[in-house]
């Protein structure tokens, strides 16, 4: 684990970013992964911390998925509501255990989130049982507190005394190769400040291979996403050339 020299960034910092207008379409890929992950558990429920402008959350919302949003920056609401009218969105701190509340939802979903924070206190704030699926970069940013470089140390190990971890890609980019996000997802342990067991301590030890898997879909051709829809008449908004899924 890179430790950066960077402080966190209040919610100003972002609110300003979103003010400028975020362009998410690099992201879009990934968030066809996390939806592939998320439906291919039965009767789910999410909550996403760090939701941003609300564009995973609207996919999920599309679908008739259960769904909350937080984040503490306002504009990113804002814009989270403009486009998903219909989600339910609110500001709300990561670090505040009332965020979390009611424990109405059986996974998390943090993307792009852990690495701008105390992800240990993030992770334990939430409740066993709950599945999480985060992502986190081994590039640099003037907000990321730390990078990933070794998925194995910096993320299995590093959580595996809250959290079974069960999946892991490594994502990168198609422009630089060399910029990669671990899309990871396991359960978390019940841990002593639960007052119970620690549960099941194995080590998962991934093969991550980082090498194309997702080819680009035709218009006519049944969306990524799993609706059944034709592309075109799906997600084809969000098609991107910016992150490819790797496996």
């Amino acid at each position: 684990m890179y430790y950066t020299e960077y402080q966190e960034k209040d919610s100003q910092y972002y609110d300003a970013i979103y003010k400028r207008g975020y362009d998410t379409t690099a992201w879009r890929s990934l968030y066809h992964e996390v939806f592939r992950m998320i439906t291919k558990h039965d009767f789910p429920t999410v909550l996403e911390i760090g939701c941003g402008v609300g564009d995973l959350g609207k996919m999920i919302v599309d679908r008739g998925i259960p769904y909350r949003g937080f984040d503490f920056s306002k504009e990113a609401i804002r814009c989270s509501k403009r486009l998903c009218p219909t989600g339910k969105f609110w500001v709300a701190d990561a670090y505040d255990i009332d965020s979390y509340r009611p424990y109405d939802y059986n996974i998390v979903i943090a993307l792009e989130v852990l690495e701008h924070l105390d992800d240990i206190k993030i992770i334990r704030s939430i409740p066993p049982g709950v599945r999480l699926i985060a992502s986190i970069p081994n590039h640099d940013d003037v907000s990321h507190l730390r990078l990933c470089e070794d998925p194995q140390k910096d993320i299995i190990e590093r959580f595996a005394p809250f959290m079974n971890i069960t999946e892991m890609y490594g994502l990168a980019g198609s422009k630089d190769p060399s910029m990669i996000l671990y899309l990871f997802q396991g359960i978390k342990k019940e841990t002593q400040n639960d007052k119970t067991s620690s549960g099941n301590n194995s080590i998962f030890k991934p093969q991550i291979t980082v090498t194309k898997a997702i080819k680009s879909v035709g218009r006519n051709e049944p969306c990524p996403c799993g609706s059944g829809k034709k592309y075109k008449k799906c997600c084809m908004y969000t098609t991107t050339k910016g992150l490819e899924i790797h496996s």
